[in-house]
This record gives C-alpha cells, sequence and structure tokens, in this order.
C-alpha cells in the first residue's frame, strides 16, 4: 500500500497529480463572485433603510410579520456576530476583526482552489457582500444594523444570513467534495 504524499503548506490533502496540473481559473471565472457580491451589499443596505423608515414609526416596538414566529426588531450591535463581545470591543477593533477574517476566507480561496466551481465562487460572492454590507453599517454608523427577529435567536439582517448560509453550503460542498471542478473533466493543457 502506498504512503499519501501531502505538500508542506496545505490543508494536507493528498496531491492530486491531475489537479496540481490543472491550470488556475481566470480573474474572468470570477465574474459571478464579482456580481453578487456588491449585489448582496445592496440588497443588506437597502433592507435596512426600508426597516429602520418602517420601524422609526414605532419606536420601542415590534413589527409582527408572522406571529408569533418572526417580527421585525430594529437593533442595534456593536459587537461581532450575534452581538458576542457588544460593548467590549471598540469599532475599530471589530472592523480589523471582520477585514482579517474576510481576509482569510479570499486568501483560503485563492490559494488552495486551483479550480474552484461556479458554487464555490458564487458563495465566496455572498461571503464578500455580507462582509462588505455590515462593514458599511460599522465605518458608516459605528454598529451594524439587525431586524429579524425570531425570538429564540439572536437579531440578525440580510448580510448575516448571506455569510451563514454561505458557510453552511461550503461546508457541505468541502464534505461532498465539490468544492473544485473534477479534474478528468478538465480540458487537456498543452
Amino acid at each position: 500500500m502506498a504512503a499519501v504524499r501531502t505538500k508542506v503548506g496545505t490543508l494536507a490533502k493528498p496531491i492530486d497529480p491531475t489537479l496540481e496540473q490543472a491550470p488556475r481559473i481566470g480573474w474572468r471565472a470570477y465574474l459571478p463572485t464579482l456580481a453578487v457580491a456588491p449585489l448582496i451589499a445592496a440588497l443588506d443596505q437597502l433592507s435596512k433603510v426600508v426597516i429602520a423608515d418602517l420601524l422609526d414609526e414605532r419606536p420601542g416596538q415590534a413589527l409582527w410579520v408572522i406571529e408569533p414566529l418572526l417580527r421585525l426588531r430594529l437593533v442595534h450591535n456593536d459587537g461581532i456576530v450575534f452581538g458576542i463581545f457588544s460593548g467590549a470591543l471598540s469599532s475599530w477593533v471589530t472592523i480589523l476583526f471582520v477585514l482579517a477574517a474576510l481576509a482569510a476566507v479570499i486568501a483560503i480561496f485563492l490559494r488552495y482552489l486551483r479550480q474552484p466551481t461556479l458554487l464555490a465562487r458564487i458563495v465566496l460572492g455572498c461571503i464578500i457582500g455580507g462582509a462588505a454590507g455590515n462593514l458599511i453599517d460599522r465605518f458608516r454608523l459605528g454598529h451594524v444594523v439587525d431586524f429579524v427577529d425570531l425570538g429564540w435567536w439572536p437579531v440578525f439582517n440580510l448580510a448575516d444570513s448571506a455569510i451563514n448560509v454561505s458557510m453552511v453550503v461550503l461546508v457541505v460542498l468541502v464534505m461532498f467534495g465539490k468544492l473544485e471542478r473534477d479534474p478528468q473533466a478538465l480540458p487537456p493543457t498543452a
């Protein structure tokens, strides 16, 4: 039985000679990522403006959408995800933390994936767009605007949804080995 070789400095996955020889996709292949990211950020910002206007008419009250499952409630989150460290970190520390996490996700994609699937590239766009939507709030307001209240979960927004759903999809893609295109299906290189 042959030993499995791994390349030093990678995610310790076995070297696949076909994938190692596969060319990296060009920047044009990331056009779906570049289209989805600003779309998610814009939808997030639009939803926050609409909800803030709607709830300003009812200060301190919640607006039930589907009673008792879903209500809209304006919350200013100065912490990180789900309000963790709320009030404990300065706005700039939080911004730096978010930027570092986003840079790590992008770096992992660009460094370790030679042939990411279309779905993987769209997922990356959703993560970037969601992070951008919340970063816009932090730069503009010093906090993130959250408004979706399920009652049993921390209040969240569209950007949070895009990030969290994308991370779940990313985990599923990794579990089923569908993060990259099949090396045998790639066109031969000259």
